[in-house]
């Protein structure tokens, strides 16, 4: 028995919904009849129950399975609900399926929230204890530490070095490969540097980790792939989760990668004010302090 037998499922949507709703709770062959059928988004599914089986090498009993998960009395009510989703796709192709033109913005809002979400849930499932706690230990220790980062993972590298620096930790961010070389060349043991990249493919946040790990810096990763070029080059690698579906230009899974990416650096953050205890506290408490002074000072009377 799956561990969502017996569930009272109760979801609702279209099938791309449902799926990106209860993927993570998918056995792994029960995950492949969801990729075939996520992955086949706008065309007629018109193999039988046994026919597909044989096809994704399943047994019927596990399309069953996936079918009950998603919400369906059983399989020809979900290959039914694959039909009418084919005659409602948007137009839009740098948009998730689940979301579709001509649904309302209170609508849209609740798919998006369901996508965030799954995400941020999967990230969790996904989290080792024992490598975000030697992450938070050598952040503690670092007298520097370096993010890098390129195209959508520099703003996420921008967002962690306006937070360490808040709690009085020399922290900066650099986005193109040049200044990540040159960063990386110039590390020590008692740096730290943290390359973030969802797909792991960026090739010049793994050169940075790599030399930065060549110079004794501690390097910690934060993708999707745990396998990837970006993965491999650091020490510790922290994994966001991955939908598994086809990258989408401009959305797909950036936007879920990027919350995921928030989370895992607040977590680290959080860790390493826990830490530090007093002495973080007191520099925030100064950051405050200044910040409220500047901004909430009188403004002279021009007249």
């Amino acid at each position: 028995m799956t561990q969502h037998d017996g569930d009272q499922v109760q979801t609702k949507g279209d099938l791309l919904h449902r799926i990106q709703e209860r993927y993570g709770s998918l056995r792994k062959s029960e995950r492949i009849v969801a990729d075939y059928l996520r992955n086949r988004a706008g065309t007629r599914l018109d193999s039988s129950i046994t026919e597909l089986g044989r096809t994704l090498g399943v047994s019927e009993a596990t399309i069953s399975r996936v079918s009950r998960a998603l919400g369906y009395e059983g399989f020809p009510d979900m290959k039914l609900s694959l039909a009418e989703g084919s005659r409602s796709r948007n137009s839009f192709a740098n948009i998730p399926m689940e979301i579709d033109e001509n649904d309302s913005l209170v609508t849209t809002s609740g798919k998006l929230a369901s996508l965030l979400c799954v995400s941020l849930q999967g990230t969790q499932r996904l989290l080792d204890g024992e490598r975000i706690e030697r992450a938070v230990d050598a952040l503690h220790r670092a007298k520097k530490i370096v993010f890098v980062g390129v195209g959508g993972a520099a703003s996420i590298c921008d967002e962690a070095a306006h937070l360490f620096i808040k709690a009085g930790i020399d922290a900066v961010s650099y986005s193109d490969g040049y200044t990540q070389t040159i960063a990386a060349a110039t590390m020590t043991p008692e740096k730290v540097m943290v390359g973030v990249s969802h797909t792991g493919t960026t090739e010049t946040v793994a050169t940075a980790l790599q030399l930065a790990r060549e110079k004794g810096a501690t390097t910690i990763a934060i993708t999707s792939d745990a396998a990837s070029g970006v993965a491999k080059a650091a020490q510790i690698v922290l994994t966001t989760w991955n939908s598994a579906t086809p990258l989408i230009p401009l959305y797909g899974d950036f936007l879920e990668g990027r919350i995921s990416q928030l989370f895992l650096i607040d977590l680290l953050y959080l860790g390493l004010l826990f830490r530090a205890g007093e002495e973080t506290g007191r520099h925030l408490k100064a950051t405050g302090s200044a910040l409220e002074k500047h901004y909430m000072r009188k403004v002279p009377d021009e007249r």
